[in-house]
């Protein structure tokens, strides 16, 4: 059961022909990131950055985030985002690393998700020696973000439900 007030981060399996074609050009487990808050799902996916309820999938696999990771600016920035398209362009970009083809006012889950936390951590995150502030994000898909977060140990183990 997940706690209420705490902040958890949730990274699918695939399910659909989609979801098997992300994690095998990613070369990864997951295929879909997003936050789960107080029953409140806050994702970037097809159909732009937006909130949903929670209802739990059996290809989930959830883990609360790092207590430094206040709930309270993850959806301030979930708020300066919503709304915003998906970054269909900007996967793309991740697959072949060209960052030119990244668009700041779209999304898509792994880049969302890192720019939020990033965001609430006060932007003191960095890969390859860059700040994820200066938009770096794009570099992540979902398994590469789940290996991130937990190598920089802002992840606990994997909640059961």
């Amino acid at each position: 059961m997940l706690k209420k007030d705490i902040l958890y981060i949730c990274f699918h399996k695939p399910k659909t022909p989609i979801g098997f074609l992300i994690s095998l050009w990613t070369l990864g487990k997951y295929s879909h990131c997003e936050f789960i808050y107080n029953n409140q799902v806050f994702l970037s996916n097809p159909g732009g950055v937006r909130t949903r309820k929670f209802k739990y999938q059996k290809n989930m696999e959830i883990y609360e985030l790092n207590k430094n990771i206040d709930p309270k600016d993850v959806i301030e920035f979930f708020n300066t985002a919503q709304g915003k398209g998906y970054d269909y362009l900007g996967i793309l970009g991740q697959f072949f690393y060209a960052s030119k083809v990244q668009n700041d006012d779209r999304y898509f889950c792994s880049e969302f998700c890192l720019n939020a936390i990033d965001y609430a951590l006060q932007f003191i995150l960095t890969y390859k020696l860059k700040s994820l502030k200066d938009r770096v994000g794009y570099q992540f898909n979902p398994s590469k973000l789940y290996k991130y977060l937990k190598e920089m140990e802002l992840i606990k183990e994997k909640e059961m439900i």
